[in-house]
């Protein structure tokens, strides 16, 4: 399979995880906004503080793992080794950046507080920065166009 094939795969698993994230997040607003939900005002201080616990490490360590994997292609040799790596880190990546964005939508649900559902939209944004490219690829690991023509 071809390495713009291969990066389709990956960029079909990113939109998965987006759509995901995005249908949970407007079926949780409409549940709350219709009252089919009851919020629970008292879950929101520890919710809150469990959330920001989440976040901030959730969009620190995403990248830094991903560095590691970046780090670990470099002693690889082919194309096809350093993809497999590419791959690895990408999805796991993805994986804790999407994290915090379920929890927060789940304290939006669980409390109706509009400060989750700003969370919730923030690190979706994020989560869209690190869509996968066959230009990040070649540019995180060093890999000249032309030599995957």
């Amino acid at each position: 399979m071809k390495l713009a094939e291969q990066i389709k795969s990956v960029q079909i698993i990113f939109l998965a995880l987006l759509a995901s994230q995005i249908m949970f997040l407007f079926i949780s607003v409409f549940l709350v906004q219709s009252g089919n939900v009851k919020p629970n005002d008292e879950l929101f201080l520890i919710l809150f503080i469990v959330d920001l616990m989440i976040i901030t490490p959730a969009i620190v360590l995403g990248p830094m793992i991903y560095r590691g994997f970046i780090e670990r292609a470099n002693t690889k040799k082919l194309t096809e080794e350093k993809f497999i790596l590419y791959r690895q880190g990408v999805i796991i990546k993805l994986a804790l950046v999407e994290a915090p964005t379920i929890f927060s939508i789940v304290g939006y649900l669980l409390t109706g507080s509009i400060i989750f559902l700003i969370l919730a939209i923030g690190v979706l944004i994020l989560f869209f920065f690190h869509k996968p490219t066959l230009e990040k690829f070649t540019e995180d690991f060093n890999i000249p166009l032309s030599e995957l023509e």
